[in-house]
């Protein structure tokens, strides 16, 4: 069995090496060199990534613990700071030393091909054959898609197949991402993890976070695209909020495309899987994915193995177990945030500042997880907001739709039939597309 991985994003590491520590032939096409793999900054990663199936953790000096949170409404009048303890905290990761050291640890049994591009799938006879990659054809078993977002090679599959070619403009966050000097001398922020939400009025959000090693990481993301305008508007407002950012760019300094919406509903097709960013495996809160993608790798890299197989037919498995341990849930916390990047800046003040919307609330949103209210929340939630009852009733009905999404997408046919899997995937769309337009 032979299988071509397209980029060495997360998933594929995991995945590559467990296959061909289990005997199957693996490739892995990667458009940067090896120096230059991944991002040359931190993000997070939850513990749980390696500690569920015992895959190897950061090397010491590579990582700290990340500290909670702050939210901030558009008027900035007031802060909602999450509590989680540290054991639940995630770790902020080097991602270059830590795709690296998984490379060390797979290049014995895996052929990494890096500042190689694919340029293309190979589709012939109904299924995707393999790739041209450097102007060479290779053939392979199956093709894993680990490309991105915006993937070009899940937006060539045949129409007829079904698996969603590009997500909508509101669907992916464009970011500017750099680490920034500290200021000499300036003061650090009561709160070092600084979240601004609809961010001066806008369909997105902007961070400043005081890293232990003195640098400032910030974030300016806007809904589809950000345009130079919007940038300079918003670095200065952040800048003015958050005194100890200097213009000095220690790293960094680029713009990312991270999607915000929904896992795909068709990862799988004769010859093909999409995973990682391509599966859109991200958190639809904040867009971090890292652990998903993890996680997924292994749990594909597993079902292959023990099928010894992979027709489309059988990785539907893999998916299967998305859907049911992850993916559900994230369906329900993307009704959330698309209710949410639709709200009035006013009311989302009013939200947090009357803590209808609470720091539990943000902790589950941010993880990935439900908001799930109790009678007593209820009771809670209802005597604070009853000056605005309307929008508290908005709200209970949109969260009603969450559990209801969630719990849809549990149902995920076990078997692979297409005319089940349309059926739940259209009822899947038309509950959250609907919810966005209200």
């Amino acid at each position: 069995m032979k299988i071509v991985f397209i980029g060495a994003g997360n998933a594929t590491l995991v995945a590559a090496e467990k296959l061909a520590r289990g005997g199957v032939e693996c490739i892995v096409f990667e458009r940067e060199s090896y120096a230059n793999l991944s991002y040359d900054w931190h993000d997070d990663i939850n513990p749980s990534a390696w500690e569920e199936y015992g895959l190897p953790a950061p090397k010491d000096g590579t990582h700290f613990t990340k500290r909670n949170w702050t939210f901030i409404p558009p008027s900035e009048n007031s802060e909602t700071t999450l509590n989680l303890p540290e054991s639940e905290l995630d770790w902020s990761t080097e991602r270059r030393l830590f795709a690296q050291a998984y490379v060390d640890r797979a290049k014995d049994v895996v052929d990494f091909r890096f500042e190689t591009p694919v340029e293309s799938l190979i589709i012939e006879d109904g299924r995707v054959k393999g790739v041209v990659a450097g102007g060479e054809r290779v053939l392979a078993d199956l093709v894993v898609d680990n490309s991105g977002a915006l993937s070009k090679f899940r937006a060539s599959l045949p129409k007829e197949w079904k698996v969603t070619s590009m997500p909508d403009s509101s669907e992916i966050f464009v970011a500017y991402r750099a680490f920034h000097a500290k200021v000499a001398g300036a003061e650090d922020p009561k709160s070092t993890n600084r979240v601004y939400l609809k961010h001066l009025g806008e369909n997105g959000i902007s961070w400043s976070i005081l890293d232990p090693a003195g640098t400032v990481n910030i974030l300016i993301g806007r809904q589809g695209k950000l345009s130079k305008e919007t940038f300079y508007r918003a670095y200065k407002a952040l800048k003015a909020s958050n005194p100890e950012i200097s213009d000095t760019v220690v790293r960094g300094g680029r713009e990312c495309i991270i999607p915000i919406r929904f896992p795909l509903l068709r990862m799988v097709a004769d010859g093909y899987v999409a995973i990682g960013d391509a599966a859109f495996m991200t958190i639809p809160m904040i867009g971090s994915g890292i652990e998903n993608s993890m996680k997924a790798g292994y749990e594909l890299a597993s079902i292959i193995l023990e099928k010894q197989s992979v027709k489309k037919e059988d990785l539907w498995e893999y998916e299967v177990t998305y859907f049911k341990k992850r993916g559900a849930n994230h369906l329900g916390v993307d009704v959330l945030k698309r209710w949410l990047l639709g709200a009035k800046p006013a009311d989302i003040d009013w939200l947090f500042g009357k803590r209808v919307v609470d720091e539990k609330n943000m902790a589950d949103a941010a993880t990935g997880h439900l908001i799930v209210l109790t009678p007593r929340d209820l009771l809670i939630k209802a005597a604070r907001g009853i000056t605005r009852l309307p929008l508290l009733l908005k709200m209970a009905g949109m969260l009603s739709k969450t559990q209801k999404v969630a719990k849809l997408g549990k149902k995920i046919p076990p078997i692979y039939d297409e005319r089940k899997i349309d059926a739940w995937a259209s009822k899947i769309e038309k509950m959250i597309y609907t919810q966005a337009s209200k």
